[in-house]
């Protein structure tokens, strides 16, 4: 790995953000009849996805090592996923069984890609030596893990159970669920600000003027 390949990541790690940004903001109309209609989302989660997509893509062209590169091939086929998912939100319908299994399993899927995001982003950071980003993402992954990869998963299987066995699952959380709501935004801002984090590490690792990044070493990098 050069600087150059660094700097890279700043383009990509840039349409992550901002696509995470729109896929958080959600400002939309319904229209239904007999069950049927249509959702109109005026901030497109569509657009943000697809935003996320070509940065997973352009990040996982970087070479760092093999399993950096099996990673970013999961989140890349998630990525595509989620594209044709957020598509699909734009209709309403009823879902027939085997139709809500699939998207259970998508979910639950699509929070495993982000948790290995954050841990490749973690490798990258460990091998272009940016000390403070690898430690921001590890946190982020914790975060994810803690607050909604195990809880959400337990729910995606319970509701999985459910629709397999034919019975009923409802969970009613009550005020509490009004107070554990902000907690819910934790993960998601810090993964914004590792992302923002790597991206400043990224820049401040430009070479100077009349210097060339690609014959640069990793070792002219010093900790963040």
């Amino acid at each position: 790995m050069t600087l150059d390949d660094v700097k890279k990541t700043i383009g990509p790690l840039m349409l992550i953000f901002w696509g995470t940004l729109i896929c958080l903001v959600d400002f939309y109309f319904t229209w239904t009849q007999n069950g049927e209609g249509f959702r109109f989302d005026v901030i497109n989660d569509a657009v943000g996805t697809i935003m996320i997509a070509v940065g997973v893509f352009k990040l996982g062209a970087i070479e760092v090592h093999d399993r950096y590169a099996r990673a970013l091939a999961f989140v890349k086929t998630m990525a595509v996923v989620a594209i044709a998912l957020a598509v699909v939100n734009h209709f309403i319908f009823r879902q027939p069984a085997a139709l809500s299994v699939l998207f259970l399993v998508l979910g639950m899927l699509q929070l495993v890609a982000i948790v290995v995001f954050c841990v490749a982003m973690r490798w990258f950071c460990d091998e272009a030596q940016l000390e403070r980003s690898s430690r921001s993402w590890r946190t982020t992954t914790i975060l994810f893990v803690v607050i909604y990869l195990i809880p959400l998963g337990v729910f995606y299987l319970a509701s999985l159970v459910a629709i397999l066995t034919g019975t009923s699952f409802n969970i009613d959380l009550g005020p509490v669920g009004l107070l554990l709501l902000p907690i819910f935004f934790i993960p998601l801002v810090h993964f914004l600000v590792s992302s923002r984090r790597m991206m400043r590490d990224a820049e401040a690792s430009r070479p100077g003027p009349g210097e060339d990044a690609s014959a640069g070493t990793l070792g002219d990098l010093g900790p963040a």
